[in-house]
């Protein structure tokens, strides 16, 4: 299916944004549908199509015409023409479907009725093809043709009617100009509301998009920051760990030694009976004990004071 979405995209690039790409994106679409729709009706008519070309009446000429120009619109859309693409088909679509007809056929009797429904379908086209924002000279322009056309259409029925019959009393009665402006009027408004609607919600959602692109951005940032600080710390905690480690080191190994000797100094001084030179010599021992545990007491502190507390704990 991705070749389908590929087709609706025609000539939508990535960073167009807006109403306009809507409006390109739903030209694609008719401009696909449009011809599945006729060749359905062309497979159902196939007989008449069996006959050489020159002898098709117009309405089964036209089917291929409309098919062709929706190919058309295909291929400039493609090519970067989506404006040029859709003004063809917006002009094409009352003078291959109405006009023509109305004036080769001298307005056949399902016209009085056929005409004004493809006018106000017109409308509803243009107003899907070209923004009312962005692009409002074609939108404009389009709008106020098709209301004139609205206008002049039971004027141009009688005038190709060779044949007046019921339909022309129909369009010379003011109330079938007065219903043709009502629902004019009814199906234009309505659809100008549905896309006003649209639109905002796009635009809102497409807002939402954007926001949360910039939150997903700052929320990498934050990550990125957050792995910087947590291998900082974990530095840190190293560095203490090797401070802690030596610590360790001068608690179970350079401290004990000093301490040991002088508590065994001091015991055998109490339990054995000696000489006052031998006590003398005791006492030089524990006094070298005594300075060389002081001596491992002021290393010890010297690296519990570069140890951060908090880091301790």
């Amino acid at each position: 299916m991705n070749w389908i979405a590929n087709l609706t995209h025609l000539g939508v690039p990535p960073t167009l944004t807006g109403d306009i790409r809507w409006r390109i994106v739903f030209s694609n679409v008719v401009f696909i549908c449009l011809p599945v729709v006729y060749l359905i009706f062309m497979g159902l008519d196939y007989k008449s199509y069996m006959r050489p070309f020159y002898e098709l009446n117009f309405d089964q000429t036209v089917v291929p015409i409309i098919i062709a120009v929706c190919f058309l619109g295909l291929w400039l859309n493609k090519v970067g023409f989506t404006t040029i693409s859709r003004i063809i088909f917006i002009i094409s679509w009352p003078v291959l479907l109405h006009i023509l007809p109305i004036k080769l056929l001298h307005t056949p009797g399902d016209y009085y009725l056929v005409f004004p429904l493809g006018i106000i379908f017109h409308a509803l086209l243009t107003q899907l093809m070209f923004s009312y924002r962005d692009e409002k000279l074609f939108f404009f322009l389009f709008m106020g043709a098709n209301f004139l056309l609205m206008l002049a259409s039971p004027s141009i029925l009688i005038y190709y009617d060779t044949s007046p019959h019921t339909s022309y009393a129909i369009s010379a009665g003011i109330f079938y100009l007065y219903d043709i402006i009502l629902y004019w009027l009814l199906f234009g408004l309505l659809t100008f509301y549905i896309l006003v609607v649209m639109e905002k919600n796009i635009t809102e959602m497409t807002n939402s998009k954007s926001l949360i692109e910039q939150q997903k951005e700052e929320l990498n940032t934050f990550n990125q920051q957050l792995e910087k600080l947590v291998h900082e710390r974990t530095r840190a905690l190293e560095e203490q760990n090797e401070k802690l480690k030596s610590y360790a080191y001068y608690n179970a190994h350079l401290l004990r030694g000093p301490f040991c000797r002088i508590q065994g100094l001091v015991q055998l001084e109490n339990i054995m009976p000696t000489s006052e030179s031998e006590k003398e010599e005791i006492r030089k021992k524990l006094n070298d004990s005594i300075t060389e545990l002081d001596k491992r007491i002021k290393e010890i502190q010297l690296i519990v004071e570069t140890i951060d507390p908090k880091d301790v704990d």
